[in-house]
């Protein structure tokens, strides 16, 4: 198991680092007041594989745990290629101040990476 953990991971980074580049740029885009957010390097996930209830198949999941049962954010690869990244923001929109930003997220589709702002209407 531990062996292919590694080779999944070794096969995921380019991937792995390429999405968090682009949650990156969407976060520098919002251009967000306070205190900035800095998403981790790949290298500083916690890796697992976990059985994919849809295709039966193993997916790699990285997490970032800022403590030791707080996930903050993750990447999943799944068996088929796909993969999927968030990372949470919890913050006020700045132009919106109705809606706060829940998460950034990014996927690729068609082989490019595409992104995208999760948001909530703020608690009244």
């Amino acid at each position: 198991m531990e062996a292919e953990l590694q080779q999944r991971i070794a096969a995921a980074t380019d991937n792995g680092v390429a999405l968090l580049a682009a949650l990156r740029e969407k976060l520098a885009k919002l251009a967000l007041p306070g205190e900035s957010i800095t998403i981790p390097a790949f290298e500083a996930a916690r890796f697992t594989l976990e059985h994919d209830l849809y295709n039966g198949q193993q997916t790699l999941r990285a997490a970032f745990f800022p403590s030791q049962h707080y996930c903050i954010g993750f990447l999943l690869f799944h068996s088929d290629g796909s993969s999927f990244a968030e990372y949470h923001v919890m913050r006020q929109h700045p132009v919106r101040p109705s809606l706060f930003i829940e998460a950034v997220e990014a996927w690729v589709r068609d082989g490019k990476i595409q992104t995208d702002t999760r948001l909530a209407m703020m608690p009244k």
